[in-house]
């Protein structure tokens, strides 16, 4: 090699380099200003200059936090939503990126682009209808329709995402299954979902990220006991002031179950999100 091309790869390298700390800084500080924010007293949240190290650390803001009565509730809700709504878009999208996958059909491209419509919609178009639907069959306030509304937009992504990863698996397979005598919903069970595992982890992980994080939808459909996480730290904004702080710490409770999914599953997440960019 000579020694011209070890500094075009080592330029090469360090543009790269430079160009992922910036992103990782662009993409970071509004997250690092949030958990520093939630262990500093009220008096340096907005002090000028800034104060990022040397700060008071504290606690109090947690501790308003989790002593707030609904916050236990909250938690409980989100947990079921989520859990209930990723569950029924991954039983309902699999199949059906399966079959259209799998299956020859007419006009299969303008299905798929069909099925991605309902998920390009802005969520403000769809927020009257729904509304008025849930209060026609009286589903306000219950978590049927926000399992349903999740399920609803999400199935789209799981549909796109999962025929990707079953476009990448040769037919071949399950055919020799089927010659052996198991039925195809048997070959797709106990063949082509275990090799497609990465992809409905990551699936899975992007999915509950969407659910976990709905604000929308869950401020005009949930009430006193359906209530949502992202809805109880939007209640620390009131007329008179907003509690920074604690809506800072609310803001790390509310993203911190969601990461540690991640990494719990993050081999099986960084596997399903590098195979799914290759068609």
């Amino acid at each position: 090699m000579t020694k011209s091309v070890r500094k075009t790869r080592l330029l090469g390298s360090s543009l790269a380099f430079i160009v992922i700390a910036i992103a990782l800084v662009w993409t970071l500080y509004p997250l690092l200003w949030v958990v520093l924010s939630s262990f500093k007293p009220e008096q340096d949240q907005f002090a000028v200059p800034p104060v990022w190290l040397g700060s008071e650390v504290t606690l109090a803001n947690y501790y308003q936090f989790f002593h707030n009565s609904s916050f236990l509730k909250a938690l409980v809700n989100s947990t079921v939503i989520t859990l209930s709504s990723t569950l029924l878009s991954l039983a309902l999208g699999i199949p059906t990126a399966y079959g259209i996958s799998r299956f020859k059909m007419r006009h299969k491209d303008a299905i798929s682009i069909g099925v991605l419509t309902i998920r390009m919609l802005p969520p403000i178009v769809m927020v009257l209808p729904i509304f008025l639907l849930a209060r026609m069959f009286r589903l306000l306030d219950t978590y049927t329709v926000m399992i349903v509304v999740g399920a609803f937009f999400s199935i789209p992504f799981v549909i796109w995402m999962m025929r990707g990863f079953f476009d990448e698996i040769p037919p071949e397979l399950e055919e020799a299954a089927m010659v052996d005598g198991s039925s195809r919903t048997y070959a797709m069970c106990r063949v082509i979902l275990p090799l497609t595992a990465p992809g409905i982890a990551a699936t899975s992980v992007l999915t509950a990220l969407v659910v976990w994080n709905e604000f929308l939808y869950a401020l005009v459909l949930t009430g006193t006991n359906t209530r949502t996480l992202p809805v109880l730290v939007n209640s620390f904004v009131s007329e008179k002031a907003v509690s920074w702080g604690v809506m800072s710490a609310a803001g790390v409770v509310t993203a911190l179950p969601l990461v540690l999914f991640a990494l719990m599953i993050q081999k099986h997440l960084i596997r399903g999100l590098t195979a799914g960019s290759i068609k």
